[in-house]
């Protein structure tokens, strides 16, 4: 049996983490949680995630600085990330984009499968970018 897709995810309020992490063990990925932005960084270099949620404002380090860390370190740069945040200010997706995020999403429009799918989407694909700060669910940018 092939082992599972690794999932790591950084967000710091502990219901949504508990929430999402549910969904994604139920639909078959193993989830490590980190609640701040160092903790994240230091789990992404020590588990090899497949996939990492990144929440935008976490303490410590904020989700664009762990993207930025991650993209600059060759054991993590090609490792997909989404960014899952409450903020959908414009110039914070265009960064995240800048700097290789896989999609962005905006948790006031999410699901939990949505989430779920995302990760399936990104797994699945690898190259790309998505946004779905307007509409639920992953929409491809043209």
């Amino acid at each position: 049996m092939p082992l599972q897709p690794r999932v790591l995810m950084v967000e710091d309020h502990p219901d949504i983490a508990d929430l999402y992490q549910l969904k994604l063990q139920l639909d078959g990925y193993r989830v490590a949680v980190a609640s701040d932005g160092a903790a994240g960084l230091k789990l992404a270099r020590s588990l090899s995630p497949d996939l990492i949620l990144l929440d935008i404002h976490v303490p410590q380090l904020d989700g664009l600085q762990v993207l930025a860390a991650l993209r600059d370190d060759e054991a993590t740069e090609e490792v997909p990330v989404i960014i899952c945040s409450e903020d959908d200010t414009p110039h914070l997706i265009k960064e995240a984009q800048r700097l290789g995020a896989a999609a962005y999403l905006v948790k006031a429009h999410l699901l939990p499968s949505h989430i779920s799918q995302a990760v399936a989407d990104a797994l699945g694909q690898r190259n790309g970018f998505a946004s779905a700060a307007v509409r639920p669910g992953v929409q491809q940018a043209s």
